[in-house]
């Protein structure tokens, strides 16, 4: 009996050389923070919680007071209320509330920084402004957190918004959802594909791109011939 030759016996052991591709990973988990807060809309909203419609225009009331307060009492206010209330969440929905607003503040404080250098007499105005950014970008954070998305179109309809804006709005947040599923399965296979070094990451990203592009120009077609044919009157 002959003997296998050795090439056959040998093991084959391949490292692909290392590549960057934290971008891809990245890019990943990113799309798929934005589809969680789209899709699901729970939050912290209870069964017998206020009507949608209520809690907005509390909020569009509590911005213009906000924007309108010169004081430091008011501010004192909102900053009891507002922190009260999200003391009764939990710690990593307080923390994706706060992120936003601060991050709001941070850059609030960047764009005044010239101002405060160059005015000081002005540095108190400034803070005050960072510090209504922070509260106002906190309190539409909480009122997103609370409602879900078709509340808010629902509202904003029973408002009497006009309804193309509306239509516009709810059928934006929709498509967003779908084409980021689309990009999502795009890099999800890519990367499942990617073995070594890839020297052409823009090509393929470009590619990425170019295929959502196609996709949402098809999307939109496939949408307007729907709605002809169910004879879509603007009436949203």
């Amino acid at each position: 009996m002959n003997e296998l030759p050795d090439w056959m016996i040998e093991d084959d052991i391949y490292v692909p050389p290392k590549d960057g591709g934290a971008f891809i990973v990245k890019t990943l988990q990113t799309i798929a923070e934005i589809m969680t807060r789209i899709q699901v809309q729970h939050g912290h909203e209870k069964r017998f919680a206020l009507p949608a419609t209520v809690k907005f225009v509390a909020l569009i009331g509590l911005l213009i007071i906000l924007s309108l307060s010169h004081e430091p009492l008011p501010l004192l206010i909102f900053a009891a209320f507002i922190h009260a209330y999200l003391c009764t969440w939990s710690a990593r929905d307080i923390w994706l509330i706060l992120k936003t607003a601060l991050f709001a503040a941070v850059v609030a404080f960047v764009l005044l920084l010239p101002a405060i250098i160059f005015s000081p007499a002005g540095l108190i105005r400034c803070l005050v402004i960072v510090i209504k950014v922070f509260f106002g970008v906190e309190m539409v954070n909480i009122f997103n957190h609370t409602t879900q998305w078709n509340h808010i179109t629902s509202a904003l309809r029973k408002l009497h918004i006009p309804a193309v804006f509306v239509f516009t709005l709810d059928i934006t947040l929709k498509y967003i959802v779908l084409l980021g599923e689309l990009i999502d399965g795009l890099l999800t296979a890519l990367l499942l594909r990617s073995v070594g070094k890839n020297d052409g990451k823009y090509n393929t990203v470009g590619g990425v791109m170019g295929v959502t592009f196609l996709r949402s120009a098809e999307m939109n077609q496939q949408m307007y011939e729907a709605m002809r044919c169910r004879g879509f009157t603007d009436d949203y």
